[in-house]
């Protein structure tokens, strides 16, 4: 997985979680009584799977009679040796979205059964055929408050690019994954024409920031907090949860969600699950928008149903950078392009890096 924002502590949404008692779709056979199923649910761990736990798994758990097992992180490798050797133990995987376009190609998935799961009220770039979003955070512009106000600080990634008007050195994540779709909006590229990335221009523009400033390449999502809090850099990229937290503890950090970059993670079956049925009952009720949105509620990540959106308070929507004006500004990140283009590019990075 490629990040994981470290942030808020749970707290109860015991209003939403009856609510969503009542989305579960049609009754799988582990309903009633007698002994529950098990269903072996992957996830990368940490305060993640604990916001989970409280507002996904255990309503599961008490709507349907089953067990939920966790286990974390997610591997792709065991995965793969899994579904290989024919001996798949786990039913439900979180995964990085991009890579359920290549798995589910490489025969690793199951597709996923919409005559189960709902899609109605999906973002569209979130219902795949192999996968269904689970949740989104946004790649921001994260700026200094010790060096920039929040009434002069940058705006859009022209802005992040202009080191005479905002000066210091800049930090960017070190994946072409967001990081050249961020370079051609510095460029100019409009974000309905992003795709197919033009990666000769993302390079080109890359490298223009090199020339101006020194560029702080940062691989874990905690570091743009340290690279602004300590002044390294004066502006990054970063990933808004972090951001989010770090601003609880009055670390010296904001955020603008204007051309913010949306990623996201998804719920997939393997290849072979012996609770394939089950699984997919199981994604039909972790994507409903009354749990999504109790999800949302306990940590900053973005729902991928529209009208969990809705359904969030106003400050809540505000914060995630979901309230109409933010989230229009935002782009959403294209899954298949990766999918086909990712180990490429990502090869040609590491070549621009070695260039004086």
């Amino acid at each position: 997985m490629f990040k994981k924002a470290l942030l808020a502590g749970i707290v109860s949404s015991f209003s939403l979680f009856a609510a969503a008692c009542g989305t579960g779709g049609s009754e799988s056979s582990g309903s009633g009584g007698g002994k529950p199923e098990t269903l072996v649910v992957v996830d990368w761990g940490g305060t993640v799977t604990d916001a989970r736990k409280d507002t996904i798994f255990k309503p599961f758990e008490e709507e349907f009679n089953v067990k939920i097992e966790v286990e974390s992180p997610t591997d792709y490798g065991k995965l793969k040796a899994m579904v290989e050797g024919g001996n798949v133990t786990w039913d439900v995987v979180n995964i990085d979205t991009f890579w359920g376009e290549q798995a589910g190609k490489q025969g690793l998935l199951e597709p996923i059964d919409y005559d189960v799961v709902s899609k109605e009220d999906i973002i569209p770039e979130m219902a795949n055929e192999y996968s269904v979003g689970a949740e989104m955070y946004s790649s921001v512009i994260a700026y200094s408050t010790d060096k920039f106000s929040e009434d002069n600080h940058p705006k859009t990634w022209q802005d992040f690019w202009d080191t005479e008007k905002f000066p210091g050195a800049r930090g960017l994540y070190n994946d072409p994954l967001e990081t050249l779709e961020i370079a051609l909006l510095a460029d100019g590229v409009k974000p309905e024409n992003l795709y197919p990335l033009d990666v000769d221009r993302a390079f080109k523009s890359l490298d223009k920031l090199k020339e101006k400033t020194e560029i702080v390449w940062w691989d874990a999502g905690a570091q743009p907090v340290e690279l602004l809090s300590t002044g390294t850099v004066t502006v990054s990229t970063a990933w808004n949860g972090r951001i989010t937290e770090a601003k609880k503890d009055d670390a010296p950090v904001d955020l603008h969600y204007n051309q913010a970059t949306l990623s996201s993670e998804s719920w997939a079956v393997p290849k072979g699950s012996k609770n394939k049925e089950l699984a997919m009952e199981f994604i039909h009720f972790a994507t409903s928008a009354e749990v999504q949105a109790a999800f949302s509620e306990t940590i900053d990540y973005s729902p991928v149903n529209e009208k969990a959106i809705e359904l969030l308070p106003a400050e809540v929507q505000e914060r995630l950078g979901q309230s109409p004006e933010q989230a229009e500004s935002q782009v959403i990140m294209d899954p298949k392009y990766w999918a086909e283009n990712y180990e490429e590019v990502s090869q040609r990075l590491q070549e621009w890096h070695l260039k004086k």
